[in-house]
């Protein structure tokens, strides 16, 4: 029975287990061949594919003519998308998806005191539970082994976050910078930071058992709430005191907890919780290493992981690191995030392929994600074989953040609203496809990392009107912007003008948007042109028409079209 008991809001975590998954170091089973009947993507294919997982955005027609000429320029091109900013985007997006950060609740918000007044909320909410996510993709671009996410001697902070937490800031109030921990909290990236534990709050006699459960969910795959357990259905959850004894003495609790409590051990040196209202001063007093030893008080276990000794939360970092189970861990995110593939469904040959080509490279995240995107199983298309077609993903779906990435890199279109909404502090600018408190990010498909926790990756009847209108509204402003602009100027329309009807111009101008929104190669001759012809001709012959509002209409049909929504 694969079930847990636990009380909500997290207050205490008692679920009982057999014991954990100890590292290994054997290998994992040799690769199995892939299905003799799957069709693979073309090299174009394969390019946009690669393009909108790492970056979020088509490839350039010059890319796609290049390795349409010679697909051996794939992995250079491949290269060079690792080290544009927007991978960056991906990676803080990647790693979201475990560790549930972005967090547009109105407890989260910090109330706007000293240099911080006059933030709004939408820019508290982006700057305070950014940190860890920033401090990731920082380790990851400058090409630092990913094992420093747990052991790094620094954060990211812009002002914000350095007067919440009260940490060195040089720099302009939006600038992210390079700023240590100032109070001795030891040197373990991710683990030494704050808004780790205030995202992840410890109430009552949950004893940092939630948290421990984060970490070990996160960073080892290792989920102690996802374990097959057989509950004592006798114990008392209501009284704390039988409880206590209950993980240490009970069989059927102790399995989990005498691995789970340890390593919560380790957490009592921060807060359990607070509220963000009650908060009068910065810097906001979280760490507290005098709270260190209660553990001796309350689970009664030391400090130690999965049975092995590590010294204070340095030591805790360098354990994980040099755990196997790290290094498949990041193998198996990062192959299910750039797939779409549930973790559970993942090949465990390809994460054993992915880890030991991970670890070869010193730990090296872009080789990593390198190794994911060139690799069979990634650019696989689909199935011949109805039965094995079924259990097969092939093309993904764009996530809310691609989708506004893709919009805005082909039109200039952000989808944008000023929120009169006030939580404590008015809410402020919302990215509407990226936001969900003010936005429609869970509606097309995405998560808010509080209540919603995992993606939807087919088209439903939300996401289908949330694309329908961000792909209308791209339209509008991309054509209205274009007519304005003179000719070197123009965002979208480079073949003809949106005033041009003469059909060796619109077919021109097709040939090009069908290039940058499907990644197609086409001729002014192709049915596919074809088509789309017609339905310019169509929306221009129509009442009230004229050749600007046929463009809005097609380019909306473009934009909203299953090839331009999937990859």
């Amino acid at each position: 029975m694969n079930t847990f008991v636990a009380l909500l809001a997290g207050v205490t975590v008692a679920a009982c287990a057999a014991d954990p998954t100890p590292p290994r170091d054997d290998p994992e089973p040799p690769p199995t061949p892939i299905s003799p009947t799957v069709e693979f993507l073309s090299p174009t294919q394969h390019l946009s594919r690669a393009s909108i997982a790492l970056r979020g955005v088509r490839p350039s027609l010059a890319d796609l003519k290049a390795v349409d000429a010679d697909p051996a320029q794939l992995p250079a091109i491949i290269d060079r998308y690792l080290g544009s900013p927007l991978f960056g985007e991906t990676i803080k997006e990647l790693h979201n998806e475990t560790l549930l950060f972005r967090v547009e609740q109105p407890n989260m918000t910090m109330p706007d005191l000293g240099v911080l007044a006059g933030m709004t909320a939408s820019q508290m909410n982006g700057s305070i539970l950014e940190e860890p996510l920033r401090l990731i993709e920082d380790i990851v671009m400058s090409d630092q082994p990913y094992t420093k996410i747990v052991t790094s001697d620094y954060t990211m902070a812009d002002r914000a976050v350095a007067t919440v937490w009260g940490l060195p800031h040089a720099g302009a109030p939006n600038a992210w910078e390079r700023t240590p921990w100032p109070d001795g909290r030891g040197n373990a990236g991710i683990l030494s930071s704050t808004a780790l534990y205030f995202r992840w709050r410890s109430n009552g006699d949950n004893y940092n058992r939630g948290r421990a459960n984060v970490i070990s969910r996160a960073l080892l795959c290792h989920d102690f709430l996802g374990a097959d357990i057989a509950v004592d259905t006798t114990i008392d959850l209501s009284d704390p005191d039988v409880v206590a004894n209950a993980v240490v003495a009970n069989s059927s609790c102790a399995g989990c907890h005498q691995t789970l409590d340890p390593l919560a051990s380790y957490l009592f040196r921060f807060r359990g919780n607070i509220v963000t209202a009650n908060i009068a001063a910065f810097p906001v007093p979280y760490y507290t290493p005098e709270t260190a030893d209660r553990w001796q008080r309350t689970n009664k276990r030391p400090p130690l992981f999965f049975g092995e000794a590590a010294e204070g939360l340095a030591g805790l970092g360098a354990r994980i690191a040099a755990d196997p189970r790290f290094a498949r861990c990041a193998a198996m995110h990062f192959a299910s995030y750039l797939s779409e593939v549930r973790e559970d469904d993942v090949s465990l040959a390809w994460v054993a392929r992915l880890q030991a080509a991970f670890v070869a490279s010193g730990f090296n995240a872009k080789q990593l994600a390198k190794a994911v995107v060139l690799s069979d199983e990634f650019r696989v298309s689909h199935d011949t074989d109805a039965a094995l077609a079924d259990h097969l993903v092939g093309y993904q779906k764009l996530r809310p953040e691609q989708l506004s990435r893709v919009l805005t890199d082909l039109t200039g279109f952000k989808w944008m609203v000023d929120s009169p909404l006030r939580l404590r502090l008015p809410f402020g600018i919302a990215d509407l496809l990226t936001g969900d408190f003010v936005g429609f990010r869970v509606l097309a498909g995405g998560i808010d990392s509080f209540f919603v926790t995992q993606p939807v990756h087919t088209m439903n009847a939300t996401s289908s009107l949330v694309t329908q209108q961000a792909a209308a509204a791209a339209a509008d402003f991309v054509v209205e912007r274009d007519a304005a602009a003179a000719a070197a100027d123009r965002k979208l329309f480079v073949a003809a003008a949106v005033t041009d009807t003469d059909e060796v111009n619109v077919r021109a101008q097709l040939v090009h948007l069908h290039g940058r929104i499907f990644g197609e190669l086409l001729t002014p001759t192709s049915p596919e042109i074809d088509e789309s012809y017609d339905l310019f001709r169509e929306a221009l012959a129509s009442a009230g028409g004229g050749p600007r509002r046929a463009w809005k209409l097609t380019l909306t049909g473009l934009l909203a079209d299953v090839r331009s929504l999937y990859y």
